[in-house]
């Protein structure tokens, strides 16, 4: 319009000062691209929000840019992609990010463009990232698993460092053993020096299965639960091993700490959904087993 309008006023007019504010708004366009293409060049457009939210959190995605210049104006289109299923949609700002239910979801940024400081000039930004979310489960308890402080013992073998146990195991003393451990009664009795080594009993496998399929509920629960039977048994003083049927494999995780077993539930909301027929391969010998069904087929 700028434009339009020096053109009418220096056909009009003929003066020079209308040829100069024809030239001035002929070449204002090329002067902000020339301007911009610092900005354009380095520009990065990315989703940003919470990259860990609670099942039923508020939540939400913005479309951020940057770079090293002075910003210029930019747009696009944020989609969301569900791991558990590959499912696609385009965020829409005014609805929100659903976290009704648990799971893993990749946002990335769609038709992003950049234009020169004027806004005229529009490029295609090349510089894109992606934001993977977790949406984490909440506990939820179950009242059919069996005490796995009776898990048998499967043999015993020497403490390390010594120490104390109730139980004991008596053997010749070797250089290099402690004189506190030695029996003394026995050893006057049998003419050698008797050493009472402390033992402490190994356990079999502690494992926790589940398929990595079911209908968003169903994953709800499966993910509740898995949560709430691993804080048991770290309650206990037990690690244990997540072995999980995915569309990626069989996925296992050895637990021994809080932050282990919310990295492996983690590592399983990002995972796609098992095929069904999928087969497990070969089992592994536990002492102590919880499989947390919720399938129809399943057990």
């Amino acid at each position: 319009m700028l434009l339009c309008c020096a053109i009418v006023y220096y056909l009009a007019s003929g003066e020079w000062l209308s040829w100069i504010l024809l030239l001035t708004a002929a070449g204002l366009p090329w002067l902000s691209l020339l301007l911009s293409l610092p900005a354009i060049f380095g520009f990065q457009a990315a989703p940003a929000g919470v990259d860990v939210l609670e099942q039923g959190e508020d939540a939400e995605i913005w479309l951020l840019g940057s770079c090293g210049s002075p910003m210029p104006p930019f747009k696009g289109h944020i989609r969301v992609q569900s791991c558990f299923t590959g499912k696609q949609w385009r965020y829409e700002p005014e609805q929100g990010f659903s976290t009704e239910h648990c799971g893993g979801y990749r946002a990335r940024v769609e038709k992003a463009k950049v234009c020169d400081y004027l806004g005229i000039f529009a490029f295609r930004a090349r510089n894109t990232r992606e934001q993977t979310i977790l949406v984490r489960p909440r506990e939820a308890p179950v009242s059919d698993l069996l005490d796995p402080q009776r898990l048998e013992l499967e043999s015993w073998v020497p403490k390390p460092g010594g120490g104390f146990s109730e139980n004991h195991e008596h053997r010749l003393y070797r250089p290099g053993d402690s004189l506190n451990q030695l029996h003394w009664k026995l050893s006057a009795k049998v003419g050698d020096l008797i050493l009472r080594e402390p033992m402490e009993p190994v356990r079999g496998a502690v494992l926790l299965t589940l398929s990595l399929r079911g209908d968003p509920d169903t994953l709800d629960r499966k993910f509740g639960r898995l949560l709430w039977v691993g804080r048991y048994l770290l309650k206990r003083e037990l690690d244990f091993e997540i072995r999980a049927l995915t569309g990626s494999g069989v996925l296992c995780a050895h637990v021994d700490s809080e932050a282990a077993l919310q990295k492996g539930i983690d590592r399983l909301l990002c995972a796609p959904l098992a095929e069904p027929g999928a087969s497990w391969g070969e089992g592994v010998e536990a002492s102590w087993q919880y499989h947390i069904g919720g399938d129809a087929d399943e057990a």
